[in-house]
């Protein structure tokens, strides 16, 4: 293993494109001058380590991260499913195949040409269909699903006869409870009339509630530059109109702030187009993420012509924000705008440490002892090869878990309930946990309020981000893992590590420098442990 450094900072230095390109919208410029005066602003934060840094960021996601989890093997794995007998997942199955690789994309795919397709996913779909089985036997019953979703990967790919054998096998293997979120992911592109009208129509009789349109960007030259011309906004609000004819009206989007060749003018006319689609009722807006395996990490440094850096992310990621206030989204989870009334429940559900069951290749989940005495984050091997293994042996395919006490329980649920954008009840914690809070968090705490990043809520027993915090939200993050995560996460694989690119890419997690870790720690140091009675 060697110290993180590599991924904090880019040696490229470049002109933000965004930056030079003049915003001629008179309402886009009004944005950006907002999100850059909030964002000069929040540069007095980088002097404490709370800096956000081109290559280092990365979305909040799990905790523990991958590195900080430990390898378990099959029988392990096969006692924990077992303990799980009776309680309630959300559950994900992952599809594997990309017609092509979107440069910005760190999840498990495999290419594959539609011709090829159906010799080539059928191994897979078989292997899914196994793991399925699988699950209900080591359980003795049904897997009791809160929601399902199929992710990837691209799975509008898989052909029909595909689809409806999996989705038969989730039937016979899944006992979906009532109202249960059951959503699908739709690439935006032109299909093939018939071949799309009966692929919706399966969906729809199955019982899907939602469909998933990732548009990522809709300017062109984006689009191109990150290998995705064969989609388009038009080709997107097609989509839209051909799942509405099929009955759907329920759709979520994601966007990706920092792509190249994104204007500030071009996001904002995406951002006012997609927010007047009264169907759409989530729109994600995620920040570009840079990992040194990726395609876009090699583009840039080819070419940094087109890219937008930190700052230029940042500043469309607030801008994305208020834009969609302001048409009367509301947030939570971070980065999850939605509509009053139509809660994301699977992705908010999963910030509440509910029972996440993750399916295939590199699918992860989160799973609460039967008993309520341990909890722990897992990993799905991440590739078909060893996935297929475990699974060909009768065995879960978890490969990695990390399980922990009530202390680091509580420390998750502190986590992932304030990136839910609410208020987290600290003395229900400290009930629920068996837990003392001043000793785990008190001088952490105390540094977060003395820098205006969280507030207390009394009323509530709790604290909050403040808008502050919400724009460091991942850097806060790693301040409130505890030291063995943090010292886990700092070592980087060797590159001859034969599972290098996944550790790598699955560690979800933001990169800190160890001079950022150092400062932001000596401040915490400074800080009194008595935190609790200020919200009792």
């Amino acid at each position: 293993m060697r110290a993180a450094q590599a991924l904090t900072d880019s040696s490229i230095k470049f002109a933000s494109f965004a930056d030079q390109v003049p915003t001629a919208n008179d309402h886009a410029a009004e944005y950006v001058a907002e999100a850059t005066s909030f964002a000069n602003a929040m540069k007095k934060f980088d002097a404490y380590g709370l800096r956000r840094s081109f290559h280092g960021f990365y979305y909040i996601s799990h905790y523990y991260p991958l590195r900080a989890m430990d390898e378990i093997s099959g029988q392990q794995a096969k006692d924990i499913v077992a303990s799980l007998a009776g309680s309630t997942f959300e559950t994900y199955l992952h599809y594997p195949f990309c017609e092509q690789i979107c440069t910005f994309c760190h999840f498990h795919k495999k290419v594959s040409g539609i011709a090829h397709l159906p010799t080539r996913e059928a191994a897979v779909v078989d292997m899914l269909i196994k793991e399925l089985k699988l699950n209900r036997a080591i359980m003795g019953q049904p897997i009791r699903a809160r929601s399902l979703q199929l992710g990837g990967g691209t799975p509008s790919l898989m052909t029909n006869g595909s689809l409806l054998r999996l989705l038969e096998a989730c039937s016979l293997n899944m006992d979906l409870m009532p109202n249960a979120e059951i959503k699908t992911e739709i690439y935006p592109k032109t299909y093939n009339a018939v071949d799309l009208k009966e692929k919706l129509k399966i969906l729809k009789d199955f019982g899907f509630t939602d469909i998933v349109i990732d548009l990522e960007s809709g300017n062109s030259d984006t689009l191109a530059a990150i290998n995705r011309s064969n989609s388009s906004l038009d080709e997107y609000l097609r989509l839209i109109d051909d799942c509405m004819a099929a009955g759907f009206n329920s759709f979520i989007t994601a966007l990706m702030a920092g792509l190249p060749f994104e204007t500030y003018d071009s996001f904002y006319k995406t951002l006012d187009r997609l927010s007047l689609i009264s169907e759409l009722k989530v729109i994600n807006v995620f920040p570009v993420i840079m990992r040194d395996t990726d395609p876009i990490t090699r583009q840039l440094e080819r070419n940094s012509a087109g890219f937008n850096d930190a700052e230029t992310r940042d500043k469309m990621w607030l801008m994305a924000r208020s834009v969609l206030h302001d048409h009367g989204f509301v947030d939570g989870p971070i980065s999850y705008l939605h509509r009053p009334d139509d809660r994301p429940a699977q992705q908010a559900d999963k910030f509440e440490c509910v029972n996440l069951l993750g399916l295939g290749p590199s699918s992860f989940g989160y799973l609460n002892g039967s008993n309520n005495d341990w909890a722990g984050q897992y990993f799905n091997y991440c590739n078909t090869k060893d996935h297929a293994q475990r699974v060909t042996e009768g065995l879960p395919a978890i490969w990695r878990l990390g399980k922990y006490d009530n202390s680091e329980r509580a420390r998750r649920k502190v986590i992932f309930g304030l990136a839910n954008v609410k208020t987290e009840n600290l003395v229900d914690i400290e009930r629920h946990y068996g837990v003392d809070l001043d000793s785990i968090y008190g001088q952490t705490f105390n540094a977060l309020l003395a820098l205006g990043l969280i507030e207390l809520v009394r009323s509530e027993n709790g604290i909050r981000y403040t808008k502050q915090g919400l724009a460091r939200l991942e850097e806060i993050t790693y301040f409130l893992y505890s030291k063995f995560a943090k010292d886990r996460s700092d070592e980087m694989p060797l590159r001859g590590d034969a599972h290098y690119e996944a550790l790598i890419n699955q560690h979800y997690t933001v990169t800190t420098s160890s001079k950022d870790r150092k400062t932001f720690e000596n401040y915490e140091s400074s800080m009194s442990s008595r935190f609790m009675h200020m919200v009792r």
